[in-house]
């Protein structure tokens, strides 16, 4: 009983919670991380960068923007919300190649990083004006794969072939070193279903018009078929080639129709992989920390919020009850 005695006194004044609250905090700033396992995500997010990206199509903070700068916008967005432990690399598409631009890297240690880089990326490292983009969803599977992490591949573009696919063309088979469900993956469309006509750039990136339909390759009619009109200088999200090339390589497809589109994607359950993450656990320590102080401080502001009432209460009886002496006098003195 004297040693409850003891411990009684010393809570109520205050040194047994308040020196365990200065542990619990010190430990908070000094606790390591621990490693627990958790889902993360390795993606290679490729870039289309041939012209057709420049088309205007999408709004930012209303705004008009292109495609490639809505697809930025959007890996902006959803960059911050991978988890910890989750690695993400840069591609770019062009002509009929995919290449790597930056190896994935974890993306909390590397955050900045990764942002400062994807501003980097824009048409002016286009190296070619065709845009075979079969072929380079298929180059970015070998990319994914020499990576050797089991990395997915998330892959922007807006579908725009050129020169085009059309009847007189073979199918582009998948090339014999790839087997569809090794990597998994998105193929993203971006851009509108309205054709508008594609911004014409040099290799730095300055404005030279838009594409003419004698400057590009239309699309030819099979031997015995009726002449068929074609646009191929104007551009609209090929919707139903992306989704046939996405069955045909065994990825999901998508529009990016809006910023949490990509978002959603990139930490799909079924491209996530468990693995050990070290995760910090600092907020434990400091909940039961300030937990602590609230317990030991909250009565005594109880006490003293009662006092206050108490006293108000006292204030306003005794006001009271000398306007009522005021009223019987005054009633007395008239009479």
């Amino acid at each position: 009983m004297k040693l409850v005695r003891i411990l009684a006194s010393l809570w109520e004044s205050g040194t047994v919670s308040i020196g365990a609250a200065l542990l619990l905090l010190a430990a908070a700033l000094l606790l390591p991380p621990i490693t627990l396992p958790r889902d993360t995500y390795d993606h290679l997010v490729v870039f289309d960068l041939t012209q057709s990206m420049n088309v205007t199509d999408y709004e930012i903070d209303g705004n008009p923007a292109s495609r490639l700068a809505y697809a930025k916008h959007s890996m902006h967005a959803a960059l911050r919300n991978l988890p910890c432990g989750s690695r993400v690399g840069w591609g770019a598409f062009a002509e009929y190649r995919t290449i790597v631009l930056l190896a994935p890297v974890e993306v909390c240690s590397n955050y900045s990083d990764l942002l400062a880089s994807l501003d980097q990326i824009d048409g002016r490292m286009r190296w070619g004006n065709a845009s075979e983009i079969t072929k380079g969803v298929f180059w970015a599977m070998r990319a994914a794969r020499d990576l050797g992490t089991k990395t997915n591949v998330v892959f922007l573009t807006d579908g725009h072939e050129a020169p085009p696919l059309d009847s007189t063309r073979q199918a582009v088979a998948i090339f014999d070193d790839l087997t569809v469900g090794t990597i998994r993956g998105w193929i993203f469309g971006v851009g509108g279903d309205t054709p508008r006509p594609i911004p014409r750039t040099d290799a730095e990136g300055n404005p030279l018009g838009y594409w003419r339909a004698d400057q590009v390759i239309q699309r030819a009619s099979a031997p015995g078929e009726e002449p068929i009109a074609s646009s191929e200088h104007l551009s609209a999200v090929h919707e139903a080639h992306l989704r046939a090339l996405a069955s045909q390589v065994g990825f999901q497809y998508r529009r990016l129709d809006g910023v949490e589109a990509l978002d959603t994607a990139l930490r799909d359950a079924r491209l996530a992989r468990r693995a050990p993450v070290p995760t910090d656990v600092s907020w434990l320590p400091s909940t039961l920390a300030l937990l602590l102080l609230a317990i030991r401080f909250w009565p005594a502001s109880l006490r003293i919020a009662r006092h206050r009432a108490h006293q108000t209460s006292i204030g306003r009886h005794r006001v009271v009850s000398f306007a009522r002496k005021l009223s019987d006098a005054g009633v007395r003195g008239s009479l």
